[in-house]
């Protein structure tokens, strides 16, 4: 499985979502400075949790508010309502999630589990199964409903095995961001059906958790769901353009990869308010201004501020210099311990200012000096 392969952006979508990445990871380095406020972390979880809810349901065609969901929740009440049954679960999940993230690595056992306490009375569009038939298949063999036909050799417990262990696999091993890892989980997730119910909200529930997983904290304050629920139009649509192709060498998840981007995006802003004008990375006591170097910028005119880059910028370009054209791993084993995450960003500043030069996609692109 190469998930990355149906990422078939063009270069203005490349330099689109290079730039979203940029601001979401400058934005979420910001959130952790300034995440006090003047309720208690606890508070404005719930209030997420309780938002999230009723966005979720509403995406499924079951409208509750989020003051209607805050009076289930509060009652706590067994029931055999299914509705109700799965708000109070649903809010088990994500308080259990949200508290102990890393306690819930993405294994198929991990996802069964949840679905099992979202869906604890089976069913919840349908009376005609007795309550406390689980819905859970387990990743049975079965024809699901969807937009395409699945082959018949294709086994949905050999999909979501698949889906996992190249999920994990990328995330350990940084080649790509991770939230394009995260968003390419999330489509293929939904695009299996692995469930009879709830596999949007299982997904979207996945996405969150692998969020908080890598480093961002602001996805359990801000309601991903809510911002996706108003734009459901652009949420289902890029979700069919890549599945009308399922299975073939067409498929083409770029539309929903910038979407799902954006939505983080859009998540951090409300939380970061103040707006990214500048592109300039902070300075530290290592930064050197770049006027009277060997290297220049070739965007500078007389007149322009000097450019400033950092010590570790200056690695990059005195390597680049060194051994031609190279790619972020070759970069990430001359720095190491430096991130791959850094360096992709140091990369992106680097183009940003005319040093470099990117040629080809995603993990086949490589770095040249500007010439």
């Amino acid at each position: 499985m190469n998930i990355i392969q149906k990422i078939k952006l063009n270069n203005p979508e490349k330099e689109n979502l290079q730039k979203t990445l940029y601001e979401i990871d400058t934005l979420s380095k910001r959130w952790t400075g300034i995440q006090k406020s003047g309720e208690s972390d606890s508070e404005a979880i719930q209030k997420n949790i309780e938002t999230t809810i009723s966005a979720s349901l509403s995406l499924e065609n079951i409208p509750y508010t989020a003051l209607q969901i805050q009076k289930i929740i509060a009652r706590q009440k067994a029931t055999n309502d299914k509705k109700q049954s799965l708000i109070i679960g649903y809010d088990t999940v994500l308080r259990a999630l949200y508290t102990h993230p890393h306690n819930y690595p993405l294994l198929e056992d991990t996802i069964v589990t949840i679905h099992a306490a979202l869906f604890p009375n089976g069913k919840i569009h349908s009376n005609d199964e007795p309550a406390g038939k689980p819905s859970v298949v387990n990743f049975l063999d079965y024809k699901a409903p969807t937009l395409f036909s699945r082959n018949q050799a294709v086994s949905v417990n050999n999909e979501i095995r698949d889906l996992v262990e190249w999920t994990n696999d990328e995330l350990s091993k940084h080649e790509h961001h991770a939230l394009v890892v995260i968003a390419a989980f999330a489509y293929e997730f939904i695009s299996i059906h692995p469930f009879r119910e709830g596999k949007g909200e299982l997904s979207r529930i996945l996405s969150t958790l692998l969020l908080l997983q890598n480093g961002y904290e602001w996805a359990k304050f801000e309601s991903i769901d809510n911002l996706i629920e108003k734009r459901r139009t652009e949420y289902y649509g890029t979700l069919k353009e890549g599945q009308q192709n399922r299975y073939s060498s067409r498929e083409d998840i770029s539309a929903w990869i910038l979407f799902l981007c954006d939505i983080w995006l859009q998540s951090i802003r409300n939380l970061v308010p103040t707006p990214l004008t500048e592109t300039t990375p902070t300075l530290d006591s290592t930064d050197i201004p770049l006027r009277n170097k060997n290297i220049t910028s070739h965007s500078a005119e007389p007149g322009n501020p000097p450019v400033y880059l950092n010590a570790r910028q200056k690695r990059i370009l005195s390597f680049m210099e060194d051994e031609g054209p190279v790619k972020v791993g070759d970069i990430a084993q001359a720095l190491k311990p430096v991130s791959i995450n850094t360096i992709k960003k140091d990369l992106l500043y680097l183009r940003q200012q005319n040093f470099v030069e990117i040629h080809g996609v995603l993990k086949g692109s490589i770095y040249t000096l500007k010439k």
